[in-house]
């Protein structure tokens, strides 16, 4: 497959051989730059495949080459983000930092591997397409909302912040606005993993979804809660439409909707706000 194109069956796979430098490769809908190469060496004379584990950027070298020295770096502006001296088969970059709510990891043009050999340099570009999917947005009875985020494609995906807005009580900010500058807003993720995505550090690894899988969320706001007080008529069942969006930490955004009921009798949430105890999940 492109390099690029998901493999759902697998994170690990193979380096694609280069058909000629500089140019470009489609198929199966996916559109792609060859790697760069430099001092005489092709990509695929160096580098064997990617991949990538939790956090990390693993990128393995071919048996019979002596790497001095692999370097990450941005693919556009060429700025260094790591060096690992003597790496041996295989070299692991670090490329997402939870407990920063940051990533060097992005979409294309992403990353570079310069690899430095005696024979001379070689160089891999490394992209993904970082998406989300949002799944089944739930009402909870203190206000607060749980939901599953499923990560499609191969890198990991790192939830900087995730919003809830549209036509509910309490709603965030909307990422999509034009207004929104997400270089100065910085209120943290917004959500905790639960169940067997319950964070276990404070380095917040629950923020992370690898790549094929889906993990479960709560907020640590409530979007379902009325801060200004609540009737009735507010928990009468009636069919509402609300927006979800996350904004991961590679850029960009994704956003759902989802509709959803609020129903019960109004409570009191530690005489700030009120909810509506026995709302209905959403049929997004």
């Amino acid at each position: 497959m492109p390099l690029g194109c998901d493999i759902p069956f697998m994170n690990r796979r193979p380096f694609l051989q280069a058909l000629a430098t500089g140019g470009t490769l489609l198929s199966a809908g996916c559109t792609e730059s060859l790697p760069l190469t430099r001092s005489g060496l092709e990509t695929d004379d160096v580098f064997e495949e990617y991949w990538y584990e939790e956090t990390d950027l693993r990128v393995q070298f071919r048996d019979d080459v002596d790497v001095e020295r692999a370097i990450l770096v941005d693919s556009t502006t060429d700025e260094e983000f790591d060096r690992v001296e003597g790496p041996g088969g295989t070299v692991r970059f670090p490329v997402i930092f939870p407990n920063r709510l940051e990533t060097v990891s992005s979409s294309y043009p992403g990353l570079r591997v310069r690899a430095e050999t005696p024979d001379g340099t070689a160089h891999l570009s490394v992209w993904e397409v970082i998406h989300g999917v949002t799944r089944a947005v739930e009402p909870l009875p203190d206000g607060r909302a749980r939901f599953t985020l499923e990560k499609q494609g191969d890198a990991p995906l790192l939830a900087r912040f995730v919003a809830i807005y549209g036509d509910v009580p309490n709603p965030t900010v909307d990422p999509q606005a034009d207004s929104f500058d997400p270089s100065t807003f910085d209120p943290g993720p917004g959500v905790i993993g639960i169940e067997e995505n319950r964070p276990l550090s404070p380095s917040r690894t629950d923020l992370v979804v690898p790549p094929g899988e889906t993990k479960p969320f709560e907020t640590t706001y409530a979007p379902f809660a009325f801060p200004d007080g609540v009737d009735a008529a507010d928990c009468a069942g009636d069919e509402r439409t609300g927006k979800i969006t996350v904004v991961p930490g590679s850029g960009g955004s994704m956003a759902y909707d989802f509709t959803y009921r609020l129903e019960g009798e109004p409570v009191n949430l530690e005489g700030r706000a009120a909810a509506c105890p026995d709302s209905v999940v959403d049929s997004n």
